[in-house]
């Protein structure tokens, strides 16, 4: 049925959220059900961080964090600290 994982990265975690919408579509399982596996699924997003970012690529790596956000992949206090850590090792020109 569905496979939980210790860990996600957010494109995983985005196609599990996926799968489970296709199950509860098929009714495989019910809506309680998927929503559990959603809480397990967004404790265990794992973000990649760099240790420093030009300015390009901090900006590249804020716009996909807002896009992860906007997708519900990652909460909101998550995305602040994501964002701090950027704008912290962001390389100045």
């Amino acid at each position: 049925m569905f496979e939980k994982k210790q860990s996600y990265a957010p494109t995983e975690a985005q196609q599990a959220y996926e799968q489970l919408d296709q199950l509860v579509a098929k009714k495989s399982i019910n809506p309680r059900q998927a929503s559990v596996y959603r809480r397990h699924i967004s404790s265990r997003i794992q973000v990649t961080l760099k240790p420093s970012y030009t300015t390009q690529a901090a900006r590249r790596a804020k716009a996909e964090i807002v896009r992860l956000t906007d997708a519900g992949t990652i909460p909101m206090k998550s995305a602040a600290a994501y964002r701090a850590h950027i704008t912290k090792r962001t390389q100045e020109a």
